[in-house]
């Protein structure tokens, strides 16, 4: 019979978050010892997962003192080095975390009987764990099983999804996230996982996707667009958030066109040596005598009043109306067309620079160039703009 033991407290989670900050970085090199195949290890009470998940949620903690096994599939490994002494099992629909003594030569689609003897049911965080395991301790029965993911919303994720496999499908992560890696050098990464519908309307739920710094795949970049990603659903219960981990990079396939339009991050000091971007100089709207930067995208068809529409503003590469001549519009990328993400820059005649030459209706030839520009940045026909121009760089 098992008996209970006292449900573990602070110094168990202080050790475990110390054992995770001391993981050896070898292990994104795959140097796990031979899977050890052990049949002579005593088979004593069987138990399910789910009966395992059942004794963790009544009784919170318990250590195995006599013979016993559970059996499962392999679903998640350390292969990536985004696990570490870790892995997860799941027979069925339920599924439950190996946290082990030491890395083990466990594989995705091993079919395993987990000797339980001296292992303590307990959790990290909310997220089940079969701890203090010996991976001599773990008999690998066949290989290569199959065990396909669920594909599930991120509205539909709740407690009965932790530590199985999953897929999403139609997410993408956030637009002012995709510049940065899956993970820092010196920390786990932590990005917003959206989904949308078929009309790109954002869904209520999103999830975590965590990643540790020491995953082989931890200093690529974030995908660019819309698919469909597998892995490992968690729970943190400090955050009170859902949490998901990649197995391999083979399984984000995001290569769609994204709901959620990139979004350049403002940079630059306004000074002429660091100008502000167009992000920026929206931003900063307000601020005189600044320097800014951006690619010439069009003119205004309108001298005076508000840009409402887009039959206010000629994109190219025609400029027939004289107002064209009074002002140009820049953005951070020459293909921007929505003025919102623009500045309209004035053209005063009487500048001694002569900045007004540089107008699109005399010179359409100047669309898709650079613009470094001087000026206050204040309101212009309704929308982000500079005035009292007048020192400027065009190349």
């Amino acid at each position: 019979m098992l008996k209970s033991i006292k449900k573990y407290g602070v110094l168990v989670l202080v050790t475990m978050m110390a054992l995770s900050s001391c993981i050896d970085k070898n292990a994104r090199k795959n140097n796990y010892p031979t899977p050890n195949v052990n049949f002579t290890l005593p088979e004593g009470e069987v138990y399910t997962i789910d009966t395992l998940l059942y004794m963790w949620h009544a009784e919170g903690t318990h250590q195995f003192t006599q013979d016993a096994s559970v059996y499962g599939t392999v679903i998640a490994d350390e292969t990536s080095g985004n696990l570490y002494k870790a892995a997860f099992i799941q027979d069925g629909d339920k599924a439950i975390e190996l946290y082990m003594k030491s890395t083990s030569g466990l594989r995705i689609g091993d079919y395993i009987r987990v000797y339980l003897k001296g292992a303590t049911l307990s959790e990290y965080s909310g997220t089940p764990q079969i701890q203090d395991l010996e991976p001599k301790n773990i008999t690998i029965l066949e290989n290569n099983v199959e065990l396909n993911p669920d594909t599930i919303s991120t509205t539909d994720v709740n407690s009965n999804y932790i530590c199985h496999l999953v897929t999403f499908e139609n997410v993408e992560f956030s637009a002012a996230d995709r510049d940065n890696t899956y993970a820092p050098s010196d920390a786990y990464g932590q990005f917003n996982l959206n989904e949308y519908d078929e009309n790109c309307n954002l869904l209520n739920s999103s999830i975590i996707v965590r990643t540790s710094n020491y995953a082989s795949f931890a200093d690529t970049k974030l995908p660019q667009g819309k698919g469909t990603i597998t892995g490992i659903i968690t729970y943190y219960s400090t955050s009170s958030v859902y949490q998901f981990t990649i197995r391999s990079l083979s399984e984000v396939k995001m290569d769609g066109e994204p709901c959620e339009e990139s979004i350049v991050a403002p940079v630059g000091t306004g000074a002429e040596d660091d100008p502000f971007n167009i992000s920026a100089a929206i931003v900063h709207q307000g601020d005189t005598a600044q320097w800014i930067r951006g690619v010439v995208v069009g003119s205004a068809n309108i001298a005076t009043g508000s840009i409402t529409n887009d039959s206010h503003i000629s994109w190219g590469p025609e400029f027939t109306e004289n107002a064209n001549i009074t002002n140009i519009i820049l953005a951070d990328s020459d293909d921007e067309r929505d003025i919102n993400k623009c500045v309209v820059v004035y053209l005063p005649s009487n500048a001694e620079s002569g900045i007004r030459d540089i107008n699109l209706k005399d010179h359409p030839e100047n669309l898709g160039k650079t613009l470094k520009v001087k000026g206050d940045l204040k309101a212009f026909l309704g929308k982000s703009g500079m005035k009292n121009t007048n020192e400027y760089e065009l190349n």
